[in-house]
This record gives C-alpha cells, structure tokens and sequence, in this order.
C-alpha cells in the first residue's frame, strides 16, 4: 500500500484539478458496468431514491446510472461530486472534495458509488465520509481495478495518491464496517478488459 504526502491540501486540490482538466475530454465509463451497479442496488433495495457518485470528472456516471435505474422500472436522482472547478460544467454535478460531507447528506443516502478512491489523500478519512451519508439500507460500492494497482506511479503519484492491493482495501473496510459483497465484472471497456472488482459495503 502507498499513499503518496502532500505538502498541504492546497497542493492535493491544485494537483488533482490540473489533471481533471487535462482529462476532461476523456470518458472511462464502462455503460456495462454501470447497468451491473444498478441492478444490484436496486435488487438489494427497491426503495431506492437517492445516491451519490465521487469524483465523476464529466458527469458520465450519474447520467448512465439514471438511465440505468430508469430502464430497470426506477426513477432515480443520482448527483455527482467532482474537486475541479470544472464540475458546474456537466449536468448534476456539484463541486465538491470528496472528503467533506454536506449536512443533507448524513443517514441519507441510499447508495454511493466511485471509481476515484484511488484519488484519495486519507482513505480513512475518505471511507469515513461516504458510510456517514448512508441511510440504513444503503450500500457504498468502490470500483477498483486491477489496472490501478499495476499501473501506480505510471503518470505521477500526486494524481492517483492511494494505491493498495484488492486485500489492502478488505483491510482498511472492514476495520468499523462490512463488506456485503465482492463481484467481479467481466465487462470490457474500450476494447480492454480492466479487471474491475465492486467492493459492496454497509455500515455494521
């Protein structure tokens, strides 16, 4: 596990707003991948109404994951956080650090979904913050990909400052909560197969 020391918080926003928007024009969701999440979800709570997405860059997830919930019966608000000043581009995104919490949110949020763990500064800190928002049927999903881990440091540790094994993450999780589940998609995205694995989590 590596989790790479900025300076200060200053230098942490600067750094990831920098390659937010010099990957702006980029689109990594996985339209599979997504449908996957919210078929689970909405299987594991068909009361669902509300969830978050961290770190979405675009914008993509929410819109897919509405789309998603819509085609499977359920009208579903999904908002989207992104650290970039760019955020208020895209369509049901806020910008927001992932680390913080707004007051509306706690015991509140049905599901949270990300794929930009790997972006946090205090994965404690981070993991704190997202199971605080979740109501009593609600599930955090982290996306990692066994492209993160082989790849760390490829562009700079600055960018993607938490790199851990699939194990290192059990570790940390389940340290104050539980995981419900661990699925692996075998969705392909781009023509490449990322290896992601779905970390289902619930408060205990």
């Amino acid at each position: 596990m590596k989790i790479f020391k900025y300076k200060s918080y200053a230098e942490y926003k600067e750094v990831q707003t920098k390659a937010n928007k010099r990957k702006l024009d980029w689109v990594w969701v996985d339209v599979n991948t997504l449908h996957e999440i919210a078929e689970y979800v909405i299987n594991y709570n068909p009361d669902v109404a509300f969830g978050l997405c961290h770190g979405t860059r675009r914008g993509e997830e929410q819109k897919r994951l509405m789309e998603d919930f819509l085609s499977l019966g359920k009208k579903v608000k999904v908002l989207g956080t992104e650290i970039s000043n760019t955020a208020t581009q895209f369509e049901h995104t806020i910008e927001w650090d992932f680390h913080e919490v707004k007051k509306e949110w706690i015991d509140n949020v049905d599901f949270i979904y990300s794929n930009s763990f790997d972006h946090t500064y205090d994965p404690e800190k981070c993991l704190d913050a997202w199971m605080s928002c979740l109501n009593e049927k609600g599930l955090c999903i982290i996306d990692w990909s066994r492209q993160d881990e082989a790849c760390s440091g490829v562009e700079h540790p600055s960018v993607d400052p938490f790199i851990a094994s699939l194990e290192e993450h059990k570790n940390i999780i389940e340290k104050k909560y539980k995981i419900v589940d661990i699925v692996e998609s075998h969705s392909i995205n781009l023509g490449q197969d990322y290896g992601s694995v779905f970390i289902f989590i619930k408060k205990k």
